[in-house]
């Protein structure tokens, strides 16, 4: 297609002509925005686009670095990529595949040939040597389409069975795929278009496997430091072992099991394992109940299902023959007029210090002494904490349940005995991957979770939750996230049968999002996440299903 086309870079507004068919690396190269890092990708008529596209038509176009969500996947799927590729040259005592299963501890957990010998620090450095090969040969990424009958075949001789199962479920006649110095690979979403343009990385031996490590958000010079979340890990493992024993770790086998329609039984297991974990939780409150506990704090990020999770203890709880008093943190903040402000001059509700701390300790000590006390409830019309007649007097045979985003952080009851609390920290991690190179973000999960409640539940838009989705995971890095190794146990309250309940409720809402709207490219990008799945509907999930939260029909009142 000969002639020219005009560009409009969003942010400056500035245009220029170019010949039709530039690739938006070329683009990037004529306009220079101003970015913290290189371009990852870039945002072409609100959609996200890899840097090595081409233009044929008019269009506006934002460049997206580093520092974001988006640059930070496009970052990550190039170095899972490279990994790939190296694994599969060095094939070292019989290992090949790599297989990627979750994140944790600052970084990317994966398995180095399944079934054999954790690898040893030398096998790991080797491994490492050999991806820093390929980014310094600056090797042209391509993105190649071809048959999808060849791609099946091709991961199979891989030994990639379920990846080669997904991309038949999908049914479609051609699919793309990634290909660097001859090897190919389909990870889904942009990659950058040269292996030059990875500036910093590490490769650790971790657990039974290796972690790979991004560049700091931080300080994007250096990769990330691992940090220990020995819990975390126990929690998402704990989880994959059900998931490998059911034969269901990615989604391919999940959603035979769907078509089948064998999918019941998946439910049933799913919620029994919640079950098991939840009367876990109370048998050890239980037992630290006769050694002094009287505050269980129950924390975690946005949508991980903390309030169901705290009804459902409250019931476990009373058949062990403890009385639970529920309170939620939320009815401790300052007024209005004293809650702290953000960089951007708004008010900064996820704060610790948007709390009345000193009140809330105060509140506390007094309790656990034995007095009887004023509970406060906060009005959110008026900002302001009201009294309405409740009091507390805490007795020999009575627990609090305090839920609240700051219940691991250790400043929270400064002052209150640690003897007499017990927390736990409820998430959803997400063990359910999508094939062996490409997991699910557990992120993803909780803001599907989250769009489907504030839509069903408050007529909100799914664009008001993707535009606030941005600032919850800043405030839950700085607030939530550091502080979860604090927890006495976990909870994981993801299920592997969630995203394909979720769907249902979930892609009307996307497909509602206009493509002028600048949450266009995250909507897009989650309704080809959901294309994967197979939808299920809810017959057969309990009315004390934690999923009910969000979907509905729950015997809970919130």
């Amino acid at each position: 297609m000969n002639g020219q086309i005009t560009i409009t870079e969003r942010i400056t507004k500035e245009k220029l002509t170019f010949e039709c068919g530039v690739t938006l690396i070329d683009v990037y190269e004529a306009f220079r925005p101003d970015l913290k890092s290189l371009p990852m990708n870039a945002k072409v008529n609100n959609i996200t686009r890899p840097l090595n596209r081409r233009l044929y038509r008019n269009c506006t176009v934002e460049f997206i670095d580093y520092t974001t969500d988006s640059g930070f996947r496009t970052y990550v799927r190039t170095l899972a990529l490279i990994l790939g590729k190296a694994a599969q040259e060095l094939a070292l005592n019989g290992r090949g595949n790599v297989v990627f299963e979750h994140a944790v501890s600052n970084g990317y957990y994966c398995v180095w040939g399944k079934g054999l010998p954790t690898p040893t620090h030398d096998e790991v450095k080797q491994l490492k040597e050999k991806m820093q090969a390929i980014i310094e040969n600056d090797h042209t990424i391509h993105t190649l389409r071809i048959p999808t009958e060849e791609a099946v075949e091709y991961l199979k001789t891989l030994g990639r069975d379920s990846s080669a199962a997904l991309l038949a479920q999908k049914g479609r006649c051609y699919v793309d795929s990634y290909e660097v110095d001859g090897y190919q690979d389909f990870i889904y979403g942009s990659v950058l278009p040269r292996t030059g343009m990875i500036w910093t990385f590490d490769l650790v031996p971790y657990e039974e496997g290796l972690l790979l490590l991004p560049p700091d958000p931080e300080d994007i010079s250096r990769p990330q430091k691992v940090i220990s979340q020995p819990k975390a890990f126990k929690a998402f493992h704990g989880h994959l072992s059900l998931l490998k024993s059911l034969g269901v770790e990615d989604i391919a086998p999940l959603n035979q099991r769907i078509r089948d329609g064998k999918y019941a039984e998946l439910i049933t297991i799913a919620e029994a394992m919640q079950e098991k974990q939840i009367a876990d939780i109370a048998e050890e409150i239980t037992r630290r109940h006769a050694d002094g506990v009287r505050i269980v704090l129950v924390a975690g990020p946005s949508s991980s299902g903390k309030t169901t999770f705290s009804k459902r203890l409250h019931t476990h709880l009373q058949i062990n023959l403890i009385k639970p008093y529920a309170l939620s943190l939320d009815d401790f903040f300052l007024d209005r007029e004293s809650t702290p402000r953000d960089e951007k001059g708004d008010y900064d509700f996820e704060s610790l210090y948007a709390l009345d701390l000193p009140y809330l300790r105060e509140t506390m000590t007094r309790i656990l002494s034995g007095q009887r006390v004023q509970i406060p409830t906060f009005d959110f019309i008026s900002g302001s904490r009201i009294f309405r007649g409740e009091e507390i007097e805490l007795k020999e045979e009575e627990i609090l349940i305090i839920e609240g985003i700051h219940g691991l952080n250790p400043d929270l009851l400064q002052g209150v005995p640690d003897s007499s609390i017990f927390r736990v920290y409820v998430s959803a991690l997400t063990t359910l991957s999508m094939d062996e190179h490409n997991w699910i973000s557990t992120s993803d999960n909780r803001l599907l979770r989250r769009m489907v409640r504030d839509s069903k539940f408050r007529g909100a838009p799914a664009t008001k939750s993707l535009k606030m989705w941005a600032d919850v995971r800043r405030g839950e890095r700085k607030w939530i996230f550091p502080y979860q190794e604090n927890a006495d146990m976990m909870f994981n309250s993801a299920m592997l049968y969630e995203i394909a309940a979720l769907k249902v409720q979930a892609e009307p809402l996307l497909l509602q999002v206009k493509e002028s709207d600048p949450c266009y490219s995250e909507a897009h990008r989650l309704l080809k996440f959901l294309q994967f799945f197979e939808p299920i509907t809810y017959n057969h999930m309990p009315p004390t299903s934690l999923l009910r939260e969000f979907l509905g029909g729950s015997s809970f009142t919130y």
